[in-house]
């Protein structure tokens, strides 16, 4: 083979070594010294030569370095014919490193490095597949020993098998010797601290990252967390409190009255984050948004947005007091042991503006004789929902695990953090423990400052985990109790309190652990500014549709063969001396209103109060073209407040159901309600209700303004099935803006 300096260069290192050590030559060396090596313009002994003399010289440590090179490459550290036989009872003499093939890069300044990340430096060594096994060897006296190393007791470390070469024209040999023998300079010395500053502050920096501060990490599609319920009670006195809960449940708690226990023994849960397939991307140019869902708002408008899935599985014990009487709350306890309760609920979030768009919840109670009671409930902001509202947002807070990222956002919190003064919420992290089932985890105190001043106490306690968006434990303390209110409540909050609140008390202790948790691959979009995301007055109803009221509200139905304007003009026409014909000369007017079929035919029930606040019903039928009288009733005086000032402008009945009997807005509800043709279901009875200040009924309205009214309409349905189950389904929706507020489903035996 015709070797010239062009065939030459074109090969790769390795292959140059190989060629020199065929030919007998020193492997030793970078490119251009192997090269003028096999072409002679390089004096090069053969290896086989042996050293007559031990070098001090750099001259003689290359030489060393090369014969430790021929001897590994030529067998994993056998010894040269040429060598002198090793004598086993000599003392090994040098520590030599593995050879690493690398590639170099040049190092920044020291400051520098103490700025950049850990990785970074770490990544200036790069290793080709798996590191070599090193073994110990003993040694005889070597002249790559001599003028370097003169201390005996050292050991000479070599490698057992060489690194796999890469396409690289440099190459590194570290070798580690006796610390004791080194003859250190003052730049040696500096060198070596500098190093050590190096390598101390990586140390430092990785310990920081991985044990020394918790931040919390944003919600990913796919991300769920499977907990189990400690021992937990939910304690509620006061028959104006206790009717909250006993409305809520549809008919499960109507035997209760003045106080109700509920004793969770045991129970498990989860929660989750549903990650949405393509198909539920509508529009072309947001399919970069997948894993989020299409969810209705509260006009019945598509919106991209993030599903999050709660569901609880508990054993409960319920007691409490029940009825003396109709309205009559005795002192007789009732006790219904080993319920189960199995819970499921959804929230819809916009991912645009972060916005609550849905929230709906599947509740089944199975008694000891497994008679279930069912109730499905949705609500689009459970604020807009009076006294359900206000008294069980804090029940459901305590069974809900904490959104860490929502709350904490992306402040790193280590031992000692505490929130700001003024925050809404007071916390504080405690020291860094490591917990026997979740590891390393961090305690977190929280209360609710305005809260407690005005309304009892909340408490919650939490040991949060990186890369766990929940608390791996929850512990929650809550009292609701208006009558706790102190001193350091404000004039404004003490006042909203009185008015949101019903007089009672509400305690409750609720603990969860986790026992699992994955986490999801891709984060949450949230803030996209997404192109399906309909526009603020995008198909809902505006200001100049709104109608004044005279003595009702506008009707105007094009649907309904007799609307209310009829029905009021028939009845001041024949029957003159009724009540809701009386209140009207006298300046009343019909603060609630509905109608339904009966028999075919169509009926209205309509509810007048009188400026001095008599107040009564009066009931319609049409027949024969006319109208015949029903029911004319009168009410206790003061029941109902008079208020024209209250009265805002709204649309018309005819406007709102014609959005309510369009399927696609709340299909949910529509398979109740409308009879499949676009017409209402035979027994549903439609109206609306005014409601002022006064008034906090559970399901009434939306919340008023003091001073203010505001008007809803409504509809109610009851039927039985084919299982002798008895339903029946409720709805409101906000009459002055079309905006739905939200429906109940309760079913239950006969």
């Amino acid at each position: 083979m015709c070797l010239d300096r062009d065939s030459l260069s074109a090969m790769k290192v390795s292959q140059l070594r190989e060629l020199c050590k065929k030919n007998g030559l020193f492997v030793s060396g970078n490119k251009t010294d192997l090269i003028d090596r096999l072409l002679g313009e390089e004096s090069a002994s053969p290896i086989g030569e042996p050293s007559k003399k031990l070098p001090t010289s750099d001259e003689g440590r290359g030489d060393a370095i090369d014969r430790l090179l021929a001897r590994v490459e030529a067998g994993g550290g056998g010894i040269p014919d040429s060598e002198p036989a090793i004598d086993e009872d000599s003392e090994p003499d040098v520590l030599e490193a593995e050879v690493f093939e690398a590639e170099i890069e040049a190092l920044p300044a020291p400051d520098e490095v103490l700025a950049v990340e850990p990785e970074v430096i770490l990544d200036t060594i790069i290793l080709e597949e798996e590191a070599p096994v090193l073994i110990l060897e003993e040694e005889d006296e070597d002249p790559w020993t001599d003028g370097v190393l003169a201390e005996e007791g050292a050991t000479t470390l070599i490698a057992d098998e060489i690194v796999p070469e890469v396409d690289s024209e440099a190459s590194i040999t570290i070798t580690i010797p006796s610390l004791s023998s080194i003859e250190l300079s003052p730049k040696v010395i500096g060198a070596v601290t500098i190093v050590a500053l190096i390598l101390g502050a990586i140390g430092f920096a990785l310990f920081m990252q991985q044990d020394s501060s918790f931040e919390a990490r944003s919600l990913h599609y796919g991300d769920s967390m499977q907990f189990n319920i400690g021992t937990s009670s939910i304690q509620v006195e006061g028959d104006d409190m206790v009717a909250i809960f006993r409305n809520a449940a549809g008919g499960a708690l109507d035997d209760a009255c003045g106080e109700l226990t509920a004793e969770i023994t045991t129970g498990s849960g989860s929660i989750s984050i549903r990650k949405g397939d393509s198909s539920e991307i509508i529009h072309p140019s947001d399919q970069q948004y997948s894993g989020a869902v299409n969810a209705l708002d509260a006009y019945g408008r598509s919106h991209l947005a993030a599903e999050k899935v709660l569901t609880h599985s508990m054993n409960i014990d319920l007691d409490g007091k029940t009825w003396r009487s109709t309205d009559d709350c005795g002192n007789t306890g009732w006790i219904l042991e080993d319920n189960n309760v199995d819970m499921t609920t959804r929230t819809w979030t916009d991912i645009g503006d972060k916005q609550l768009l849905r929230t709906s919840t599947d509740l089944t109670i199975r008694d000891v004789d497994n008679r279930a009671t069912n109730l499905e409930a949705t609500t689009f902001g459970l604020d807009s929902i009076s006294g359900l509202g206000v008294a069980t947002s804090y029940v459901l807070l305590p069974l809900t695990p904490l959104d860490l990222y929502e709350f904490f956002g992306d402040a790193s919190l280590t031992s000692g953090s505490t929130s700001a003064d003024g925050d809404e919420w007071a916390w504080s992290v405690g020291e860094e423990i490591n917990d026997g089932v979740h590891g390393l985890v961090y305690p977190i105190s929280m209360s609710h400052t305005e809260f407690d001043a005005c309304n009892g106490h909340l408490n919650l306690d939490l040991l949060v985990k990186n890369n766990v968006p929940w608390p791996v434990q929850q512990d929650a303390s809550i009292m609701l109790d208006k009558s706790q209110k102190s001193s350091a409540c404000g004039l404004i909050e003490s006042s909203l309190s009185d008015a949101a609140l019903p007089d009672g008390r509400v305690t409750i202790s609720f603990s969860m652990r986790a026992t699992s948790n994955d986490n999801g691959a891709r984060a949450i979009d949230w803030l996209a500014d997404y192109t399906s995301k309909p526009g603020p007055g995008e198909d809902r109803p505006g200001t100049s549709a709104q109608r004044s009221w005279g003595v009702a509200m506008p009707d105007e139905s094009q649907r309904r063969d007799w609307d209310l304007e009829s029905a009021l003009e028939c009845t001041v026409a024949n029957y003159s001396s009724s009540g809701v014909a009386t209140a009207i000369e006298s300046g009343g007017y019909v603060w609630k209103a509905s109608t339904v079929v009966v028999d075919g035919t169509s009926q209205w029930n309509m509810s007048w109060v009188t400026e001095d606040e008599r107040a009564g019903w009066t009931v319609v039928r049409e027949r024969d073209g006319g109208c015949a009288l029903i029911d004319d009733e009168d009410m206790d005086d003061g029941l109902v407040q008079w208020n024209r000032n209250a009265i805002p402008d709204t649309l018309t009945m005819q406007a709102l159901e014609s959005r309510l009997l369009t399927s696609s807005r709340y299909p949910v509800l529509s398979q109740y309600i409308n009879d499949g043709s676009g017409e209402w279901a035979d027994d549903v009875e439609y109206g609306y209700r005014l409601t002022v200040a006064e008034e906090n009924d559970i399901f009434d309205i939306v919340p008023v303004s003091i001073g203010q009214g505001a008007v809803s309409v409504g509809a109610d349905k009851t039927w039985t099935d084919s299982n002798n189950r008895e339903h029946s389904v409720t709805f409101a929706m906000d009459a002055e803006n079309g905006r739905m507020l939200g429906w109940f489903h309760h079913w239950a035996p006969n």
